[in-house]
């Protein structure tokens, strides 16, 4: 029964097209969200190494091929289910300068503990802000995440709606899913395959991907990205780097200290 999941999962993965004409940074949400009171920083950066495909931003068309995307995230957990994020976008197109594409901001949270239910459920909602030269088109995202873990193997899945509020775009609701699954046997190398895809755009990306957990803190996730479809850029590299600080608790701002009667 275990393996019968993982080959639907795996199936599933060439079955089912996505992938928006253009991202500045691809990672599959995960279950887990940092201890209260701390911050993820993370680096997420993508650089499209063969493409066909072009876009029109920053009032000119810019060819996708060798784009890098630059991505700064911060992850604030506010309690220990619940955090808040936000992101920073930049873009660096062939012959072009570094220059800010885009904000975000995101809310996760997670229901229970990890093994409290028979999936692992979280919800996780986004809204993008871009700069007006880069797209005059703000976005709306919610998402699920749902992951499961088999022997040494996770599987995790991120069905997702969005929604385009302002601009010209087709205000529609737009369905996706990006979708993993990990070989987590070793904690300090752990494989994987991760999927992108959108219905309304005919694309599609996989990654084989290796997680390097450096340390405790520190997590790396490094991958080639292939299209699977004409509407998709051919080879896509990724590097997602990810460090675990831990801030000032909040209780610790706020909480009277104690002195204990002598």
């Amino acid at each position: 029964m275990k393996r019968s999941g993982i080959i639907l999962l795996i199936v599933s993965f060439f079955v089912i097209q996505r992938l928006s004409a253009q991202e500045l940074s691809y990672q599959v949400y995960q279950f887990e969200t940092p201890y209260q009171g701390h911050i993820v920083l993370k680096s997420l950066d993508t650089y499209i190494s063969n493409s066909d495909l072009a876009n029109e931003h920053y009032d000119k068309i810019v060819k996708n091929e060798n784009l890098w995307g630059h991505s700064f995230e911060a992850e604030f957990a506010v309690l220990d289910h619940l955090e808040l994020d936000a992101y920073a976008d930049f873009a660096t197109p062939q012959d072009g300068n570094f220059s800010f594409a885009q904000t975000h901001f995101s809310a996760l949270y997670r229901v229970g503990e990890r093994f409290d239910n028979f999936v692992n459920i979280a919800f996780y909602g986004e809204y993008y802000i871009p700069r007006k030269s880069y797209s005059t088109s703000q976005e709306a995202e919610f998402r699920l995440v749902l992951d499961k873990d088999l022997e040494d193997f996770r599987i995790v899945a991120n069905p997702n709606i969005s929604k385009y509020t302002t601009g010209d775009e087709d205000k529609k609701l737009h369905a996706g899913l990006d979708a993993a699954i990990y070989y987590r046997r070793i904690f300090a190398i752990q494989p994987g395959v991760e999927y992108y895809a959108n219905y309304s755009e005919h694309t599609g990306v996989i990654f084989p991907t290796i997680v390097l957990n450096l340390t405790p803190s520190i997590s790396w996730n490094i991958g080639a990205g292939f299209g699977l479809t004409n509407q998709s850029d051919n080879l896509i590299f990724k590097s997602n780097l990810a460090f675990d600080i831990q801030a000032i608790r909040p209780s610790k701002l706020f909480r009277k200290p104690y002195h204990p009667v002598q």
